[in-house]
């Protein structure tokens, strides 16, 4: 087998072995994102649950016994 073949052969390994090895540090890459992206729509939930809570007490706040108020 001429010396270039088996060069080329080797390099193919190599690279092969590493394309093996990045599947490992992506995934751990995404488990990272997951996390962040879990924590993040938590926090989110628990906004929006402050904004519902804010926007019932200034409606009671307005509008004490639910009287509707009107303008014109």
């Amino acid at each position: 087998m001429p010396k270039s073949e088996v060069l080329r052969g080797a390099r193919w390994k190599r690279r092969a072995a590493g394309r093996a090895e990045l599947p490992d540090a992506l995934e751990g890459q995404v488990e990272e994102i997951c996390r962040d992206l879990s924590e993040q729509v938590k926090r989110m939930r628990q906004l929006q649950e402050q904004a519902d809570e804010l926007r019932t007490a200034l409606r009671e706040w307005a509008c004490p016994g639910g009287a509707i108020v009107r303008t014109d």
